[in-house]
Protein backbone atom coordinates (compact mmCIF):
# COMPACT_ATOMS: atom_id res chain seq x y z
CA UNK A 1 0.00 0.00 0.00
CA UNK A 2 0.84 3.23 -0.93
CA UNK A 3 1.48 5.72 1.89
CA UNK A 4 2.06 9.18 1.28
CA UNK A 5 2.77 10.98 4.29
CA UNK A 6 3.89 9.25 7.94
CA UNK A 7 4.85 12.11 9.24
CA UNK A 8 2.78 10.93 12.60
CA UNK A 9 5.47 9.08 13.73
CA UNK A 10 8.10 12.02 14.00
CA UNK A 11 8.50 13.79 17.22
CA UNK A 12 7.23 17.26 17.91
CA UNK A 13 10.37 19.11 18.03
CA UNK A 14 11.36 17.81 14.73
CA UNK A 15 8.26 18.77 13.37
CA UNK A 16 8.42 21.78 14.99
CA UNK A 17 11.72 22.34 12.91
CA UNK A 18 9.85 20.76 10.08
CA UNK A 19 6.90 23.24 10.35
CA UNK A 20 9.34 26.63 10.94
CA UNK A 21 11.44 25.55 7.49
CA UNK A 22 8.55 25.00 5.43
CA UNK A 23 6.74 28.14 6.78
CA UNK A 24 10.12 30.41 6.42
CA UNK A 25 10.32 28.71 2.49
CA UNK A 26 6.65 29.40 1.68
CA UNK A 27 7.10 33.40 2.73
CA UNK A 28 10.01 33.25 1.17
CA UNK A 29 8.89 31.59 -2.32
CA UNK A 30 5.94 33.96 -2.81
CA UNK A 31 8.21 37.04 -2.13
CA UNK A 32 10.91 35.40 -4.82
CA UNK A 33 7.07 35.82 -6.87
CA UNK A 34 7.11 38.82 -5.92
CA UNK A 35 10.28 39.83 -6.90
CA UNK A 36 11.93 37.49 -9.13
CA UNK A 37 14.65 39.36 -10.29
CA UNK A 38 15.72 41.14 -7.13
CA UNK A 39 19.42 42.67 -7.26
CA UNK A 40 20.12 40.63 -4.83
CA UNK A 41 21.78 37.00 -5.07
CA UNK A 42 20.14 34.42 -3.43
CA UNK A 43 21.70 31.85 -1.71
CA UNK A 44 19.96 28.36 -2.10
CA UNK A 45 18.14 27.29 1.06
CA UNK A 46 19.32 24.72 3.46
CA UNK A 47 17.61 21.98 4.09
CA UNK A 48 18.20 21.46 8.32
CA UNK A 49 19.11 18.16 9.58
CA UNK A 50 15.94 16.80 10.16
CA UNK A 51 15.48 16.12 6.54
CA UNK A 52 16.76 13.43 4.24
CA UNK A 53 19.70 15.29 1.69
CA UNK A 54 18.17 16.52 -1.58
CA UNK A 55 19.00 15.16 -4.55
CA UNK A 56 20.74 18.41 -5.39
CA UNK A 57 20.81 22.32 -3.87
CA UNK A 58 16.85 23.82 -3.34
CA UNK A 59 15.60 26.29 -5.73
CA UNK A 60 12.95 27.88 -5.82
CA UNK A 61 11.26 27.92 -9.23
CA UNK A 62 9.49 31.30 -10.13
CA UNK A 63 7.21 29.14 -12.70
CA UNK A 64 5.94 26.86 -10.10
CA UNK A 65 5.48 29.44 -7.47
CA UNK A 66 2.63 31.36 -10.16
CA UNK A 67 1.08 27.81 -10.64
CA UNK A 68 0.04 27.15 -6.82
CA UNK A 69 0.85 31.10 -5.24
CA UNK A 70 -2.98 31.08 -3.71
CA UNK A 71 -2.76 27.52 -1.99
CA UNK A 72 1.16 28.45 -1.05
CA UNK A 73 -0.55 31.99 0.59
CA UNK A 74 -3.04 29.75 2.16
CA UNK A 75 -1.22 27.64 3.39
CA UNK A 76 1.70 29.78 4.81
CA UNK A 77 -0.97 31.89 6.91
CA UNK A 78 -2.55 28.02 8.16
CA UNK A 79 0.68 27.35 9.34
CA UNK A 80 1.58 30.47 10.92
CA UNK A 81 0.12 29.95 14.11
CA UNK A 82 2.43 26.51 14.97
CA UNK A 83 5.25 27.89 12.76
CA UNK A 84 4.90 30.84 15.71
CA UNK A 85 4.69 28.47 18.26
CA UNK A 86 0.73 30.07 18.76
CA UNK A 87 -0.65 26.50 18.94
CA UNK A 88 1.49 23.45 19.85
CA UNK A 89 2.47 21.05 17.78
CA UNK A 90 0.26 18.32 18.11
CA UNK A 91 1.06 15.37 16.00
CA UNK A 92 -2.60 13.35 16.51
CA UNK A 93 -4.38 16.87 15.33
CA UNK A 94 -5.89 15.73 12.11
CA UNK A 95 -5.93 19.82 10.69
CA UNK A 96 -2.19 19.68 11.65
CA UNK A 97 -1.28 16.92 9.72
CA UNK A 98 -3.01 17.82 6.87
CA UNK A 99 -1.98 21.23 6.41
CA UNK A 100 1.37 20.62 7.27
CA UNK A 101 1.33 17.99 4.46
CA UNK A 102 -0.38 19.93 2.02
CA UNK A 103 2.11 22.93 2.43
CA UNK A 104 4.85 19.89 1.84
CA UNK A 105 3.38 18.95 -1.20
CA UNK A 106 2.80 22.57 -2.67
CA UNK A 107 6.55 23.44 -1.65
CA UNK A 108 8.03 20.36 -2.88
CA UNK A 109 6.53 21.30 -6.17
CA UNK A 110 8.02 24.95 -5.95
CA UNK A 111 11.39 22.93 -5.48
CA UNK A 112 10.61 20.49 -8.20
CA UNK A 113 12.30 17.95 -4.92
CA UNK A 114 11.54 16.19 -2.40
CA UNK A 115 11.37 17.11 1.64
CA UNK A 116 11.36 14.16 3.41
CA UNK A 117 11.93 13.73 7.39
CA UNK A 118 15.01 11.76 8.08
CA UNK A 119 13.42 8.38 9.52
CA UNK A 120 10.39 8.81 7.68
CA UNK A 121 9.24 6.04 5.12
CA UNK A 122 8.15 7.50 2.18
CA UNK A 123 8.10 6.29 -1.30
CA UNK A 124 10.76 7.37 -3.62
CA UNK A 125 7.70 8.57 -6.60
CA UNK A 126 5.45 9.89 -3.55
CA UNK A 127 4.82 13.59 -5.93
CA UNK A 128 7.49 14.18 -8.45
CA UNK A 129 7.44 10.71 -10.80
CA UNK A 130 3.88 10.21 -8.92
CA UNK A 131 1.14 10.14 -11.96
CA UNK A 132 -0.22 13.10 -9.78
CA UNK A 133 -0.68 16.00 -11.49
CA UNK A 134 -0.43 19.50 -9.71
CA UNK A 135 -4.63 19.97 -11.40
CA UNK A 136 -5.19 17.30 -8.83
CA UNK A 137 -3.32 18.53 -6.38
CA UNK A 138 -5.17 21.41 -6.25
CA UNK A 139 -8.65 20.22 -7.56
CA UNK A 140 -9.10 17.15 -5.54
CA UNK A 141 -6.39 17.24 -2.65
CA UNK A 142 -6.65 20.71 -1.20
CA UNK A 143 -9.80 22.20 -1.87
CA UNK A 144 -9.35 25.53 -0.83
CA UNK A 145 -13.12 25.27 0.22
CA UNK A 146 -12.46 23.24 3.05
CA UNK A 147 -9.15 25.38 4.04
CA UNK A 148 -10.64 28.87 4.24
CA UNK A 149 -10.30 30.17 0.81
CA UNK A 150 -13.80 29.96 -0.65
CA UNK A 151 -14.48 27.16 -3.23
CA UNK A 152 -17.67 27.37 -5.71
CA UNK A 153 -20.74 27.22 -3.60
CA UNK A 154 -21.87 23.98 -2.57
CA UNK A 155 -18.75 22.02 -3.60
CA UNK A 156 -17.72 19.57 -0.84
CA UNK A 157 -14.98 17.75 -1.48
CA UNK A 158 -12.62 16.14 1.45
CA UNK A 159 -10.23 18.11 3.14
CA UNK A 160 -7.13 16.35 1.91
CA UNK A 161 -6.52 13.27 0.37
CA UNK A 162 -3.75 12.03 1.72
CA UNK A 163 -3.06 8.55 3.93
CA UNK A 164 -1.28 9.02 7.08
CA UNK A 165 -0.10 6.12 9.06
CA UNK A 166 -1.16 6.25 12.83
CA UNK A 167 1.32 4.27 14.71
Amino acid sequence: MNEWMNMSALGTMVLQEGVKFLYEQATAALKRKLAPHADAPHAPPRLPPIFDQASGPLSYHVDKIEAVEDPLRTLSQMVSKWASGAEPINPADPEFMRVVSALRLVMEHVFQQQLTFKGEQRSADDLLGHSLALGTLLGEILPLGRLGAGLRAGASAPLLNIKILSL
